[in-house]
């Protein structure tokens, strides 16, 4: 007998785990959604916390057996919620709609915008965000730096930010990236010995900035954001920074790899990204819906 219900934290183990299985596959793959059990469920615990995980995630179960799981990480500040799913049995896919309107239940009234992040192989998600009335917001590219190749960075010279330059990073980071997750006030309250914003500067002038997340405890970090003054770019000052950034990365043991996304159209980025030594790894849609006021 199948039950739909909001999840509790008896089932935190069992859902972390359904979630790690299902993303590893790209048919069921959600960009922001992780492939570690471990960092899946330390994550709902710590960083879903606008409203809890307790109260943004529902599940399905057939009678033991969890068929399902669908939830959302809200943004109260900029009135958001990033859907994590639906992942769902492809046995059990018709339930998909009796869940949806489940969590839709339990969405703050604060939020009036949605956004979807599935592999462009989720054909199911990507249809069923269509029967929504989601947009397609962009198409988002996936790389990742493997780091047995980190022997091969070369030498550079960058400088951890310093309080002198926030109000430049702050400028440079909400120009280059307007309407994003973090602005430049919350990367710099974000900073932490995990999280690090590198710069590069000549004669007291910002040239460009860095910013990344390391999660030693899971082996990953990734790339979130880096852009270079207009003046400097095309002197190299987005090589010297991404290579300075993994080089700190990969100080921390058991560091394996490092992932950054980046718009699909931005070829300049991508193939920078490469030169200085990324691979390939996902293609993902970004798609949005206004939902107003309820």
């Amino acid at each position: 007998m199948l039950e739909i219900r909001m999840i509790d934290k008896e089932d935190l183990g069992s859902v972390s785990g359904f979630i790690s299985q299902m993303n590893i596959s790209e048919e069921s793959h959600i960009g922001y959604c992780g492939k570690d059990k471990n960092e899946i469920a330390k994550y709902m615990v710590n960083d879903i916390s606008d409203v809890k995980y307790t109260d943004s995630f529902v599940v399905a179960y057939e009678g033991n057996k969890l068929v399902g799981v669908l939830g959302f990480d809200a943004d109260l500040d900029d009135n958001s919620a990033e859907i994590w799913g639906p992942f769902i049995l492809r046995e059990k896919w018709n339930i998909v709609y009796e869940m949806w309107k489940k969590m839709a239940e339990m969405l703050p009234k604060k939020i009036d915008s949605l956004e979807m992040f599935p592999n462009v192989k989720n054909t199911r998600v990507c249809q069923l965000s269509s029967s929504l009335s989601f947009k397609k917001y962009s198409d988002e590219t996936i790389l990742i730096f493997q780091g047995t190749n980190s022997h091969e960075l070369k030498s550079t010279s960058v400088e951890e930010l310093s309080p002198e330059y926030f109000v430049d990073m702050v400028q440079l980071h909400d120009e280059a990236f307007p309407n994003t997750y973090y602005n430049g006030q919350q990367i710099i309250k974000r900073l932490d010995d995990h999280k690090k914003v590198f710069i590069i500067t000549n004669e007291g002038q910002l040239c460009g900035y860095i910013y990344v997340e390391a999660e030693p405890e899971f082996g990953e970090a990734s790339i979130e954001f880096f852009a270079v003054e207009k003046s400097e770019r095309g002197n190299g000052i987005g090589a010297q920074l991404l290579t300075g950034a993994l080089k700190w990365l990969f100080t921390f043991e058991g560091m394996d790899s490092i992932t950054l996304c980046v718009n699909s159209a931005n070829v300049n980025a991508i193939n920078l990204y490469k030169k200085v030594g990324f691979e390939h790894l996902h293609d993902l849609y970004t798609f949005t819906k206004n939902i107003g006021q309820k």
